[in-house]
């Protein structure tokens, strides 16, 4: 018999939690505290972990639930398609280090919005462009879920534009243009204001397993 605690699900608070632990890694990369008071805020981060060890949870190598199986509890649902994405490190809601990604089904596309708080720069007041390759990443790969025909990253090109700058509404848009067999294209698109910074074509490659 497992000596392992269960905590209880309470996804509202788990969220608030999360959002106190963004504000954090965004206190930590934007302050210039003076090193007692660092000292002293590490050790609040210490108490914290030492806290939340006892309830570590196992096996969770998936950013997935409901698709992975882990969690019925967690529909889809077209208006917040990250839902089903809890632990993505670029949209889950459950994982501090995700920008603020929200992505959503309109017709046959997908479309979002992100704002990119100083977390994510790189050039000078823009969004680093790893952050940006990695947004898509996701996008496309939701938009083959929305078109029935989920796959795995084969290659993704992104084209920077412009800088896409930080603490901007970013405007997010991907869809799927063709495909043949386990093979398919997506394409997507960041906006400013209606001016693309960014856009990103990707190939995904569809699990063996999965029918064509």
């Amino acid at each position: 018999m497992s000596d392992k605690v269960e905590a209880p699900q309470d996804d509202g608070l788990r969220e608030v939690v999360n959002s106190d632990a963004v504000r954090l890694i965004e206190h930590l990369r934007c302050s210039h505290a003076p090193e007692e008071v660092l000292q002293e805020a590490t050790r609040h981060i210490q108490q914290a972990i030492l806290t939340l060890q006892p309830w570590l949870r196992e096996g969770q190598g998936w950013s997935t639930i409901s698709i992975a199986g882990d969690n019925s509890g967690m529909p889809w649902d077209e208006q917040d398609i990250t839902s089903v994405m809890p632990y993505s490190p670029v949209s889950g809601k459950r994982n501090a280090v995700a920008p603020p990604v929200r992505l959503w089904r309109e017709g046959d596309e997908v479309r979002g919005e992100v704002v990119f708080s100083p977390t994510y720069a790189g050039p000078p007041n823009s969004v680093h462009g790893g952050i940006i390759a990695a947004v898509f990443d996701e996008v496309l790969a939701m938009a083959n879920v929305v078109s029935g025909r989920a796959g795995f990253t084969g290659t993704l090109s992104i084209r920077y534009h412009a800088q896409t700058p930080l603490n901007t509404p970013i405007e997010l848009r991907g869809y799927n243009v063709r495909q043949d067999g386990r093979k398919q294209v997506s394409r997507g698109e960041m906006r400013v204001d209606g001016k693309v910074t960014a856009s990103a074509e990707g190939l995904f490659i569809m699990a063996t397993e999965t029918p064509v």
